[in-house]
C-alpha cells in the first residue's frame, strides 16, 4: 500500500490559524459585553445620629428609570440608561459613558429603620434617606426569686 502525502500551500495551515484566532477573540468579546451589560454607579454612604445616607452618581438617568426597594436589611438600586440621541450626519469617534443596566445594593446597619426611606433626584444624583430607629440602651433587667 502506497500513502500518498498531500502538499498544501504553506500558508494555509497559518490562514487557518488565524481564522481561529479571530474566532476566539470574539468569543471573548461577546463574554466581556454580556459582562459588562449591569454596570455599578458610584455610591457614598454616611451616618448622622438620626438616618443613613446613600448618594448615588446617575448622570443623564430620568427618575422613572430607576428603582429603588429594599429587603431585609439591603438597599437596592436598579435601572437603565438609554442610549444618547445620535445624528444621522455625526459618526461616533468616542463613547465613554456607562450606558445600559445598572444596579448597585447596600446592607445597611441592623439599626437601620427600612420602613421609614425617602429618595430624591436632583442634578444626576440620588440621594436616600433611610431614618435610624432610637437605639436601645442599657436596660437592666432584675432577677426574680
Amino acid at each position: 500500500m502506497v500513502t500518498v502525502r498531500r502538499h498544501d500551500h504553506p500558508l494555509d495551515e497559518t490562514q487557518a490559524l488565524t481564522q481561529r484566532l479571530r474566532e476566539a477573540m470574539q468569543m471573548q468579546r461577546r463574554r466581556r459585553t454580556a459582562r459588562a451589560s449591569t454596570w455599578r454607579p458610584p455610591l457614598d454612604l454616611q451616618a448622622t445620629a438620626d438616618a443613613y445616607l446613600v448618594s448615588l452618581d446617575l448622570p443623564g438617568v430620568r427618575r422613572e428609570d430607576i428603582e429603588v426597594t429594599a429587603e431585609q436589611g439591603v438597599l437596592f438600586v436598579r435601572g437603565e440608561v438609554g442610549l444618547p440621541e445620535r445624528r444621522a450626519d455625526a459618526q461616533r469617534v468616542r463613547g465613554e459613558r456607562s450606558l445600559g443596566r445598572f444596579a448597585r445594593s447596600v446592607r445597611l446597619p441592623s439599626e437601620a429603620d427600612m420602613s421609614e426611606i425617602t429618595a430624591t433626584l436632583t442634578d444626576g444624583v440620588l440621594r436616600i434617606r433611610v431614618e435610624r430607629r432610637p437605639q436601645a440602651g442599657r436596660i437592666d433587667i432584675q432577677i426574680g426569686q
